[in-house]
This record gives structure tokens, C-alpha cells and sequence, in this order.
């Protein structure tokens, strides 16, 4: 018979094996990592590996997840944070959600290299449903608390929520192509390029919110 492994140990385990994929992912990068050096890293059969991830793929998505988990605690901190009105809780999200980056720089990299990859499909359909999933309620919540402080003007807080999330969406490769336009890589927003495509999806984020003219720019 089978061993149980407590629901403990076993999230424990699968926490190990992603931190030894990311990694070798930062050592080799995403496309010359393997299922052999991973196998090697954690001293763990093939067997037993593919009990916790099938495939090199699935390691990918495993660590998104994780990183996807952490990051959703830290910005529900921030919506959650009574002290802060509408205005200054958005400049706080857009702060932690860049820092979040920059502190998984190697695994939104890769992430952004396979979303321009015809092949990966299903990968770019699971980020846009946990985006939508877990970032435009977050949004919605704040645009309320907004439209209660009278300092964002809409009829609509659940669809405006919705429509600058699937925006933000939709403007991945532009994203993409701005930061390589500059010369950066992962999600590094500093270069002129970047910073004017986010100029403008702030720009059309203030005006469909009916925000002040300039109040959530960039810092």
C-alpha cells in the first residue's frame, strides 16, 4: 500500500521542488533546465517527482501559482489597509505589484518570453483567468471605497473593474515589446519605451474611473 503523505508534507515537498526549479531556472535559464536536473537537485526519482509535477511545464506553472499565492496576500494587505483613501491605496498596489516583480524577476521572465509563444495558449488562458479571478475584485473594492470618497466618478465599480483588468491583459505584448524596445528584460519598467505605454494605461485607467486628471500617474 501506498504511503499517505500528510497534506502538510506534501505542500512542503512541492514547495521544495519549485524553489530548486527556479533555481536552476535562474542558473540556465527556463529552455536548458531539465526534468534530469531537477531530478538531481532534489534527490528525487522520476517516480516520485512526477507524483508532484508531470512535466517541465507543470514546474512553470507550479512556481506562477506560488508566486501568483504571495503576491496575492501582500496586495490584499494593501486593499485591506483602512488608513489609506481610494487614490493613495492604488499608488500602494501599483508599488507592491512592481516590487513583487522585481522580487521574482526570473520567473515573470520566462513567463514573458512563453507568452509570446504560439505554443503556449493554455498557459496565457490560466493567467488571464487567475488575473481576472483574483485581480479585478481587488480593483473593484477599491474603486468602491473611490466612488464612496466621491474622488472617482462611475456608475459601474464590478465593470470597470473588469474592463482595466482585461486591459491591463490585452496590453501584455505591448508591455513586452516596450521593455525589449529599451533594452531591459523581465519586468523592468524603467526605460522610456515601457514608461509611456504605462503613461497611457494609467491615463485611460483615470478616465474610465472619472479620476482626477493626473492623480494616479506614475511616481
Amino acid at each position: 500500500m501506498a504511503r499517505r503523505v500528510k497534506p502538510q508534507e506534501y505542500a512542503a515537498r512541492r514547495r521544495e521542488i519549485l524553489e530548486a526549479a527556479l533555481n536552476l531556472m535562474q542558473d540556465k535559464g527556463y529552455a536548458a533546465m531539465t526534468i534530469d536536473d531537477v531530478l538531481a537537485k532534489t534527490g528525487m526519482s522520476k517516480g516520485a517527482l512526477y507524483h508532484y509535477f508531470r512535466s517541465k511545464h507543470a514546474l512553470l506553472e507550479g512556481i506562477v501559482d506560488v508566486m501568483g499565492e504571495d503576491g496575492l496576500r501582500q496586495l490584499e494587505t494593501v486593499v485591506e489597509d483602512s488608513a489609506l483613501g481610494a487614490i493613495d491605496k492604488l499608488h500602494a498596489y501599483f508599488r507592491t505589484e512592481s516590487a513583487l516583480k522585481a522580487d521574482n524577476i526570473t520567473a515573470v521572465s520566462t513567463v514573458m518570453q512563453l507568452w509570446r509563444d504560439e505554443n503556449n495558449a493554455l498557459l496565457r488562458q490560466k493567467l488571464s483567468q487567475e488575473s481576472m479571478r483574483t485581480t479585478a475584485p481587488m480593483l473593484e473594492a477599491i474603486i468602491r471605497q473611490g466612488r464612496d470618497e466621491g474622488v472617482f466618478d462611475t456608475d459601474y465599480p464590478h465593470e470597470a473593474a473588469v474592463i482595466i483588468t482585461g486591459m491591463g491583459l490585452h496590453l501584455t505584448d505591448a508591455f513586452i515589446d516596450a521593455i525589449e524596445a529599451d533594452g531591459n528584460i523581465g519586468a523592468d519598467m524603467s526605460g522610456p519605451h515601457i514608461r509611456r505605454v504605462l503613461s497611457a494605461y494609467i491615463q485611460a485607467f483615470e478616465r474610465i474611473l472619472g479620476a482626477p486628471p493626473g492623480s494616479l500617474a506614475l511616481d
